[in-house]
């Protein structure tokens, strides 16, 4: 693992039995996931359409504002494919979670 890439440890992966969980990076709300692959995924949760609070519901995430959806694992947007929500990298590395610096 490359530390300047993956500079944000999120702790133990312990920490984080259940998901999507609520996290805060550098001031900035996320969610943490888990993708089809297995792979660990920061989900920025905010709507890059107005803004809004972006909330888990079942397998989706969505946002009260309009009523975009995005996909629960992924971040891709069910409402307009065209659209995203922003994400962070995540490395394991010794049973400890570490977020890129890199938003995506």
């Amino acid at each position: 693992m490359n530390e300047e890439r993956y500079p944000i440890d999120l702790g133990p992966s312990s920490l984080y039995a259940s998901l999507p969980a609520e996290i805060t990076v550098e001031g900035s709300p996320y969610w943490l996931v888990r993708d089809p692959e297995g792979e660990y995924r920061l989900l920025m949760a905010v709507c890059p359409h107005a803004g809004g609070d972006v909330r888990p519901h079942e397998d989706i995430f969505y946002c009260p504002l309009h009523f975009w959806t995005f996909h629960g694992k992924t971040g891709g947007c069910l409402s307009d494919p065209g659209h995203r929500l922003a994400y962070r990298k995540v490395a394991v590395n010794n049973e400890r979670l570490y977020a890129s610096a890199e938003l995506h």
